[in-house]
Formats: C-alpha cells, structure tokens, sequence
C-alpha cells in the first residue's frame, strides 16, 4: 500500500469512488462525501502524522462548498504551523468551467490544477495532467 495519502471531496459517492480507483495505484485514497467530514479527516491525519499530499475538491456540495472547505483545510494547516512549501496539493474536480470559480480556484485557494469531472472518462489525460503538476 503506498504511503502518500490522498483526500477526495464530493458529494457523489459514485463519482468520488472512481476518483479513488483512479488515484489508488499512486496513493492510499480516503473519500469524504461532506465538508465537514473533509475538515475532520483532514484535522485527523495531519495530528496522525499522515497527512495528506493532495485533496482532490469538487466544487459544488450542500453545507459548505469547496472553497469554503479548502479554506478551512489552509487554517487547519496554519494554526499546525504547516511550512506552506509543504502544503496540501489542491486539484478542484468539478462540473463547473466559468471564469468566477476558476479565478477563486487559483487565486485564492492556491489550486495546482482544476481538472473538469467529464475529463475523467480519459484515464490518461486524468494522469497525465497530474503528472505534469507533480502530484503523482
């Protein structure tokens, strides 16, 4: 079982289970389907001395949304004294491509790539993109 360890975050339990399918040959993946069940094991992790390389976000859920989650996750890691070198790697999975969320994703998220979800039918280009922003 490899050591890096990955979170995804989606409200679609069937498309977050392909993600980690995807994902499992590089890491072990831990899937949360809620915010603040992504805030937890996240906390829980980074205290386990485990914590995650990447967290893969989608964008739109109920409760909290990705932004608001991710920006939990960077607090979680701040008040830890988490060196910000040795950050969490930020792929945004989601649905949505417009210039608002795209622009948040980067900017202040501080995203490495934000990856649309129908561009997963293709494994290769999925791994090729992750590649190329280092995460694998």
């Amino acid at each position: 079982m490899p050591h890096t360890h990955f979170l995804i975050v989606d409200d679609d339990e069937r498309f977050a289970a392909l993600v980690a399918l995807k994902l499992s040959a590089y890491a072990q993946c831990t899937v949360a389907l809620r915010g603040d069940d992504a805030v937890l094991q996240f906390e829980h992790h980074l205290r386990e001395k485990a914590p995650f390389r990447a967290v893969f976000m989608d964008i739109e859920m109920p409760g909290m949304n990705g932004h608001e989650v991710v920006r939990q996750l960077r607090d979680i890691e701040e008040r830890n004294g988490v060196n910000p070198v040795e950050s969490f790697k930020l792929v945004m999975l989601t649905a949505h491509r417009d210039v608002k969320n795209v622009s948040k994703s980067f900017f202040r998220d501080r995203a490495e790539a934000y990856i649309p979800k129908d561009s997963l039918t293709n494994a290769e280009a999925f791994v090729h993109e992750l590649n190329k922003f280092e995460i694998l």
